[in-house]
């Protein structure tokens, strides 16, 4: 991807820049945009039904939207700050914080975030978040990332039969409603960036 191209591939360079090129999303704004996506995690974990040994949060409708419209290098740095903040302690996952949460049973699916928000990210920098089919088989690949990373992990803690069972099943109705959300969003977000062309 050239350096001298238009910055305007996702919704919060749309908003924002209103077209310019990619020097002027200043270092200030990509910060403060960090903070409020890291912000949205935390609250998304804490909206939470608990479920042994993974809860039902929010957490994967926020990651893919959160990727789907800031792209992948504020997506990933969103994610990493979030995951940073509980490595050290910080209260921020569903159940608190930690290192030794990251190697507990809902730890791949924490890594898996950072995947899904890698490649979602990338696919938003490259357009797709502004079509909605795009949109929402970016959004289905990023759910699988998530999937894979914390049944692998969860199936070398308490077998595959058992990641299936409880990392996987309770979660596919609920997980297809949040995609069908999300679908329903991104164009009425996208909507907002009309007056900034």
């Amino acid at each position: 991807m050239s350096n001298d191209r238009i910055f305007t591939s996702t919704w919060i360079e749309c908003f924002i820049l209103k077209g310019k090129n990619e020097n002027s999303f200043s270092f200030i704004t990509k910060v403060f945009t960090i903070l409020c996506c890291s912000l949205i995690l935390v609250l998304s974990a804490k909206i939470k039904v608990d479920l042994y040994p993974v809860p039902m949060t929010l957490q994967p409708l926020a990651i893919l939207m959160i990727a789907m419209l800031c792209g992948r290098n504020i997506a990933v740095a969103s994610v990493s700050f979030y995951l940073f903040q509980g490595m050290v302690g910080l209260p921020v996952f569903a159940y608190g914080g930690g290192l030794l949460y990251l190697i507990g049973p809902t730890g791949g699916f924490l890594f898996g975030f950072l995947i899904a928000s890698l490649v979602v990210g990338e696919l938003a920098d490259r357009g797709w978040g502004k079509k909605l089919f795009k949109s929402v088989f970016a959004m289905m690949l990023g759910m699988l990332i998530i999937y894979f990373f914390g049944i692998f992990q969860l199936s070398i803690i308490k077998g595959f039969d058992f990641a299936i069972l409880k990392g996987l099943q309770p979660f596919i109705i609920g997980d297809f409603y949040k995609l069908i959300l999300a679908s329903i969003l991104l164009p009425q977000i996208w909507k907002l960036t009309k007056n900034y062309k």
